[in-house]
Parts: structure tokens; C-alpha cells; sequence
């Protein structure tokens, strides 16, 4: 690294970096906090003469699952389901019997383990567009291609200096989230291995690295001040629905099943007990290594008088269109499932409706330039025929 192109650019970033990386490790700890004084709150509850009160005067009728018990037994199922760590929902008949095919019995809950991942995604995402959208529109690129030092250098270290911290307090924190909580629980509740903990806290990292480097990219490939940020914004918020989408277009085209519809979450974002699959995080590793070479290449071949284009490299105009053309349908007619439609319509209508105005969209957005000298070139000429005759 060269030393005084990473003083400039910690005295750049350095500050907000801090300030970012310490905001979410302390919002973190402030979350483990409030979420085991909350499971403290409600074990005091259930040992409270309150809680055997109200529960005395609730009758079987009012609660199925209380048939046939005693009070001590109704307060241990009360225990049992609402101080673990991780629970299930479970469906009782109109006699109070667990019905055992419930369909929730594969799906576990957490009221201990509050996380914001939204909140969360934002800035990551924020943090990852503005690595080199804001060196750009600031004209901050012209200084540090001044310095003499290569333009791959200047790419790796920005995403070295940023990415690192910014990426470890985000593990940091989790760790420290899920350690307070899991300490300040007895061991009986805490229904979890601390290995499905610690490959939750991992999986669900992965996933906020995937995020950080696609917005890193994008803020590396437009210079737009309106359209770059909403590309970020859009991609980042669609992406879910995408990958939902292609696995129901698979499941429709192939005649893989007739009623299977995909809606799952296919990220890790949180501390779940669910298992962990390996595929989503496979991907979360592949693309931002993918996406970081990619960039590699292009950042060289930034060229400063095209900072205010949609797209700053024209290497990426018709790959970029055709990406668009096959995301926006898919995304649009199969994200809510194939079997929606109404009398067994097919999706392929749909698919070349959208797809037709997505490509005049993309188009008029990744070739304004070229349209609008078009059109003035004709005009010029036009004029000049009339000027002659």
C-alpha cells in the first residue's frame, strides 16, 4: 500500500468510518441489552403472583392447550414456550390437542433476538455505493490521479480501508449481540447450539458483504446523481424478489411441479434456528469476489469527463440493457408465483410486454447521449435544407 495515498484517504475517511463502524457495534450492544432485560421482565412475570392470577381465571375454553392441566403444568408450558430462546407455534384442536401437522412445526420464532436488518442493509449499502460515487461526483478522483500512484492501487486501497473496518464491526457487533444475550439467559432456555449460533452470526455476515460490494459496484459504474443512487437502491431492494422469481420461472418453464410456489427468503439476515443452507452463502462469497475483479478492470479505464452519465463505461451500455430487459419481467411476473394467473394464462405474454418497456426504458437511460445527438444532428440538418431551399 502506498503510504501517502492511505494518509489522504484516512484523513478523508476516516472520521465518518469511525464513527459508522462505532454506531453499529454500540447499537448492537444496546439491542443485546434491551432484548435479555426483555426476557428478564418476562421470567419475572411468569414467577409473579400476577401472572398465576390471571392465569387461574383463564378457563379451557379460552385457551385449548390448557385442557387437562394443572396450574403448575399450564405455568411450565407457559415457561417452556415463552422464555426459550427459540419457540414454535403450535396448532391445537378444538380438545386441546396438539396437532402434530401443524405447519409451522419446521418453523421457529425468537422474541429475544430483535435485530434491524433493514436499518442495517441501509447502511451498509449507503456506505458501499458511496465508496467511489462520491469521489466521483466531488471530483475527488482528479486529486488522487494526480498523485502518480495506478488507478488499481487507488481501487484496492479505498476498499481496503473501507470495506474492512466497516465489514469487521459488523461481526463484531453481532457477536457481541448474540454473546450478551446468550450469557444473560439461563442455559435450560437457550435452545440453540453455540455452532448453529456461531454459523448463523457468519451466514448472515456473508450476506452484508454481498450487499456492500453489488452497491459498491454500482457507485463505481454510474455518475449519475439521481439515477445512480436509485439503481442502488432498487437492485439492493429487488434482489430478493429476483432470486424468488427465477426459481418459480424455473419451476413454470421445466414443469417441475404444478404448485410449488417460492417465497422464502433466500438470504441470511438474522440469528435464526433455522438450518443454514449453504448455497446463499456460496453466492454471498462468489459475487462480491466476482464484482470486486470486475471492477478492478474498469476502474482504470475511468475517464473523468463522463461523471455526470448514467453509465461511465461504455464497455457496460448493452450488457447493462440486456440485463435489464431480463431482470425487470422476471422480477414483475413471476415473483408472486406463475399459478396467479387467472384461467391458466401463460406468463409469456407478460414477459414480452414488460420486457419491450423495460428495453425502451433502459435504452432511452443507457443511450440518452447518443439519442439526443442524434435527434440534434437532424435538426441541424434539417435546418440547413431549409436555410439552402
Amino acid at each position: 500500500m502506498n503510504k501517502q495515498l492511505m494518509t489522504i484517504l484516512k484523513k478523508r475517511y476516516g472520521l465518518v468510518l469511525m464513527i459508522t463502524s462505532l454506531s453499529i457495534i454500540l447499537f448492537y450492544t444496546y439491542m443485546g441489552v434491551s432484548d435479555l432485560n426483555h426476557w428478564k421482565d418476562t421470567n419475572t412475570y411468569y414467577n409473579s403472583e400476577q401472572y398465576l392470577d390471571d392465569l387461574r381465571g383463564m378457563s379451557e375454553d379460552d385457551n385449548p392447550r390448557y385442557t387437562g392441566l394443572s396450574l403448575k403444568e399450564r405455568q411450565e408450558l407457559d415457561k417452556k414456550e415463552g422464555l426459550n430462546l427459540f419457540y414454535q407455534v403450535d396448532s391445537y384442536d378444538e380438545q386441546g390437542k396438539l396437532e402434530t401437522t401443524s405447519p409451522n412445526d419446521d418453523s421457529y420464532f425468537t422474541m429475544y433476538f430483535n435485530e434491524n436488518p433493514l436499518l442495517l442493509l441501509a447502511i451498509v449499502v449507503a456506505a458501499g455505493f458511496f465508496v467511489f460515487f462520491v469521489d466521483l461526483r466531488t471530483s475527488f478522483n482528479e486529486f488522487l490521479f494526480s498523485l502518480g500512484v495506478s488507478k488499481r492501487r487507488i481501487y484496492f486501497s479505498k476498499f481496503a480501508l473501507i470495506s474492512l473496518p466497516l465489514l469487521g464491526s459488523i461481526l463484531l457487533a453481532k457477536i457481541l449481540f448474540v454473546s450478551i444475550i446468550t450469557t444473560g439467559i439461563p442455559a435450560e432456555y437457550v435452545n440453540i447450539s453455540m455452532m448453529d449460533l456461531l454459523a448463523n452470526v457468519l451466514a448472515s455476515w456473508t450476506t452484508y458483504i454481498l450487499y456492500f460490494f453489488i452497491a459498491a459496484f454500482i457507485g463505481l459504474v454510474t455518475g449519475n446523481l439521481i439515477l445512480g443512487p436509485l439503481t442502488a437502491l432498487g437492485f439492493c431492494l429487488s434482489l430478493e424478489f429476483f432470486i424468488t422469481a427465477v426459481i418459480n420461472a424455473w419451476y413454470y418453464f421445466t414443469k417441475t411441479t404444478t404448485d410449488l410456489y417460492v417465497t422464502n427468503k433466500f438470504f441470511v439476515y438474522t440469528v435464526e434456528k433455522a438450518p443454514i443452507s449453504i448455497l446463499p452463502v456460496i453466492v454471498a462469497i462468489v459475487l462480491p469476489l466476482l464484482v470486486l475483479a470486475v471492477g478492478s478492470y474498469l476502474f482504470p479505464t475511468l475517464t473523468l469527463e463522463k461523471k455526470g452519465n448514467y453509465l461511465l463505461f461504455d464497455t457496460l451500455k448493452i450488457p447493462v440493457v440486456i440485463a435489464m430487459v431480463i431482470y425487470v419481467p422476471i422480477v414483475l411476473v413471476f415473483n408472486h408465483g406463475y399459478y396467479s394467473y387467472e384461467n391458466g394464462a401463460s406468463p409469456i405474454p407478460g414477459l414480452l410486454i414488460y420486457g419491450i418497456i423495460t428495453a425502451l426504458i433502459g435504452s432511452y437511460l443507457v443511450f440518452r447521449k447518443e439519442i439526443h445527438g442524434s435527434i440534434n444532428r437532424r435538426r441541424q440538418v434539417k435546418n440547413s435544407s431549409n436555410v439552402k431551399s
